[in-house]
């Protein structure tokens, strides 16, 4: 008969929440320097261009999935 496994202690708990905050704020910091980048694209863009109005979209989607995944992970 096996013996039942501890459960984590309260440190272990601990350290495993902080390793997800840091690897999830790292994505998340990646997500938003790529929104700044491709925003500066769009700025140097000619407004009302199709090129303009396809790059705007791509912001907006990446903007979208930067806040979704704040809020996901807050």
């Amino acid at each position: 008969m096996r013996k039942p496994r501890p459960k984590p202690g309260r440190k272990q708990e601990k350290m495993k929440e902080k390793a997800w905050k840091n690897g999830c704020e790292a994505k998340f910091e990646q997500m938003v320097a790529n929104y700044h980048k491709e925003k500066e694209v769009l700025a140097s863009m000619e407004e009302g261009s199709d090129e303009y109005n396809k790059q705007k979209k791509h912001c907006d989607s990446l903007f979208a999935s930067a806040e979704k995944f704040f809020s996901q992970y807050q």
